[in-house]
């Protein structure tokens, strides 16, 4: 604050050792010094380069000016380079995390993650059995804090990207296949073509040509072909990046380094040579075998050759069984997020205004300071035209995990250390549940006399009515956080409630409480929810002006609707469906153009022979049957070859799918009559083209 509109920044106190062990030099100034990483110590920040540039102009002179943080004055020390990225791509300020003496003391606290580099030498496993050493010790020192608390040691590189990696493979693997169904494309129209140019060989190698040669040309042209592909596929890259990424779901770190780079292009331009190299050896080796004496006696009609057409036959059917594959993964990944998208999430997600507004601790550090806020501001709020009500709560639903705590049941034994159940809670303001459009199931909501003078009520969910006192009524019954001292340590169920999807549409619903802020001090409201008679973007204007009214240092963050944080919690799945869409449209699509090329060029090379046929009496329908017939033999093969593929490598994507089996047979059955009916057309078309040969011009042209 205090240097324009009030702004809340995503930040980590880190220890004074991060930095160097993750041996990053900061672009201006220093790291934290170890005197700095104290209690008392003076008060200093790292800024990021994103910040700094944002915020402060990349003001060169940054360094050791003093900025207002959380009501403080700290120092500035440092500015980050522009490429370093630690944990989340959010981060813009890093402080030291200066342990208070309480904080040293309390045991019970396992939310920090450490961070550590390896003695050269020491493998992981080296390093997770001494770890495991530790946690077991400290498990029979402190049994009331440690007990079931072990410690995992993971590579960061798999800590911050392991829940891509696999979903990116499989990517991967789809763009390889696509690339397979363009190369024997390719091989077939490379293969025709040699096929057409039988005559023009035979003359070659009559006049002395080698066989070197020869495949020296062919291999020449195929690699032409392969890197104009490659050129061309450049250029479309580069056009449909920026479209690309605007897809790609928040979350994912580095999203914003994606760029076409000197590695994209070498792999491109390598990719380019090995296809045209490989792809074009088969026609090559063919077409230098063939005997000119044999061809030139033929006068050059382009005999087909029973190789030819099997060479040719093999890659249709490796076509359509790539093509099948994609396609069922498309329809598993399209049929899971339409199931993903008719999930209910518990509430209505229209007309629901969000944003965050994190009171600091060093202005509002009384419980009652901070019911004074939210109480106003909800006040005022019912009073601003287009706004129904508004509430406040500790994390919103489809958006953050709700923070959790450890019970106690009233008439139950205490369980045993670290055993005790643990609720997600959070902590709200009377009329939430109005304001969400969460149903209540029985009993009564929080209401505005439910305050610190009142005995302590709660509002609990379905599920945890279901799983702590089935086939009971809990209104009544009594629960603690914590240890028992006096009877207004109990808070008594008042009320039941619909389920709601705490953190995602996918994550199964697990028990969940509901306290009042004015209650409660150990959960701090931060997210404020405005249910709207319009657009509710265009009330965020008004919404944050009626905050800047009662503080007008009160940063606002995060503003958003419902509907986009419900769109957002799909967002991954939303972008494999797209992407394995994408890959599967192009398969279909070259799958299509290959058939229908290789019927075309039959329907060609038979002319005489329909023109036969026809003269002989054959009727039109008979000449369909014979070419279409040769067609959907291939395909069919394609689609038995497809079919096993699909079974087996489907398996692999299973984490990607919701309410769907990887061997769905619905979805199985629907893509592959889609992908027969496809085959079926690419072939009629070419077929219609046979039927009407005239016998007399075909017989002539013979």
């Amino acid at each position: 604050t205090g240097a324009g509109d009030p702004e809340r920044l995503v930040g980590y106190r880190v220890s004074a050792s991060l930095f160097p062990i993750l041996g990053v030099p900061p672009q201006l100034g220093r790291w934290f010094t170890p005197e700095e990483d104290q209690a008392n110590a003076n008060r200093v920040v790292m800024l990021s380069h994103r910040l700094w540039q944002r915020r402060f102009g990349g003001d060169p002179n940054i360094v050791g000016k003093a900025l207002t943080m959380s009501g403080q004055s700290v120092t500035v020390v440092g500015v980050m380079p522009a490429h370093f990225r630690f944990y989340t791509p959010e981060d813009e300020l890093w402080v030291p995390i200066a342990f208070s003496q309480e904080e040293q003391q309390n045991r019970f606290s396992h939310f920090l993650d450490v961070v550590a580099r390896l003695k050269p030498g020491v493998t992981m496993s080296q390093a997770q059995a001494e770890m495991s050493t530790i946690a077991s010790r400290l498990e029979q020192q402190y049994p009331d804090s440690n007990t079931n608390v072990g410690s995992e040691v993971v590579p960061m590189q798999e800590y911050l990207v392991g829940d891509v990696r696999r979903p990116l493979l499989i990517f991967l693997g789809a763009v390889g296949l696509v690339l397979l169904i363009a190369c024997a494309n390719v091989a077939n129209l490379l293969l025709a073509r040699a096929a057409v140019r039988q005559k023009e060989i035979a003359l070659r190698v009559a006049l002395g040509a080698n066989r070197w040669r020869l495949v020296r040309q062919f291999l020449t042209e195929s690699i032409l072909l392969g890197l104009l592909g490659g050129i061309v596929g450049l250029l479309l890259a580069l056009g449909g990046l920026r479209l690309l990424t605007a897809f790609i779901p928040p979350g994912i770190l580095q999203i914003k380094n994606i760029s076409i780079d000197l590695n994209v292009l070498g792999f491109t331009i390598l990719i380019s040579l090995l296809t045209g190299l490989i792809f074009g050896l088969a026609p090559a080796v063919q077409s230098s075998s063939l005997s000119p004496n044999d061809t030139l006696k033929e006068g050059g009609r382009g005999s087909v050759t029973g190789r030819g057409n099997r060479i040719r036959g093999g890659l249709i059917v490796t076509e359509v069984a790539i093509s099948l594959v994609l396609l069922i993964a498309a329809g598993l990944l399209i049929n899971s997020f339409l199931r993903l998208r008719n999930v209910d999430p518990g509430f209505p997600t229209n007309n629901l205004l969000t944003m965050r507004v994190s009171l600091p601790a060093l202005k509002y550090g009384e419980p009652a300071q901070r019911a004074a806020f939210f109480t106003e501001l909800n006040r005022r709020l019912e009073n601003v035209p287009g706004v129904r009500s508004s509430a406040v709560t500790t994390n919103l639903p489809l958006y953050l995990q709700a923070n959790s705590t450890n019970i106690r049941i009233e008439g139950r034994p205490e369980p045993p250390p670290n055993q005790a159940p643990i609720i997600n809670t959070r902590v709200i303001s009377p009329g939430y549940f109005e304001t969400m459009g969460i149903p209540l199931l029985s009993g009564r909501q929080l209401t505005d006399q439910d305050t610190d003078d009142s005995p302590n009520v709660t509002v609990i969910s379905d599920t945890m009515s279901r799983n702590y006192w089935p086939g009971e009524n809990p209104i009544g019954k009594r629960i603690s956080f914590g240890q028992v001292e006096t009877d207004a340590d109990w808070f008594q169920i008042v009320g039941v409630v619909k389920d709601v999807r705490q953190s995602d549409l996918i994550t199964e619903i697990k028990p969940q409480l509901y306290v009042s802020y004015q209650q409660v001090a150990f959960f701090v409201p931060r997210d404020l929810v405005v249910k709207t008679e319009v657009d509710p973007m265009s009330m965020a204007a008004t919404v944050r002006k009626t905050i800047w009214e009662i503080d007008k240092d009160q940063p606002v963050s995060n503003i958003r609707t419902m509907d986009q944080i419900a769109s957002e919690s799909v967002g991954r799945q939303r972008f494999s469906m797209l992407l394995f869409a994408i890959f599967a449209g192009v398969a279909l699509l070259l799958a299509a153009v290959g058939i229908y090329g290789v019927v075309s060029y039959s329907v060609t090379q038979r002319r005489g022979e329909f023109g036969i046929r026809m003269a002989l009496g054959a009727q039109k329908s008979d000449v369909l049957k014979l070419t279409i017939g040769k067609a959907l033999k291939l395909v069919l093969l394609g689609v038995i070859v497809g079919l096993a593929g699909a079974f087996a490598l489907t398996r692999l994507m299973s984490s990607l799918l919701f309410g769907v089996g990887a061997t769905d047979p619905a979805t199985f059955a629907a893509i592959t009559l889609v992908l027969v009916g496809v085959g079926l057309l690419a072939s009629y078309i070419p077929a219609r083209r046979a039927t009407k040969v005239d016998p007399l011009v075909a017989l002539r042209y013979e």
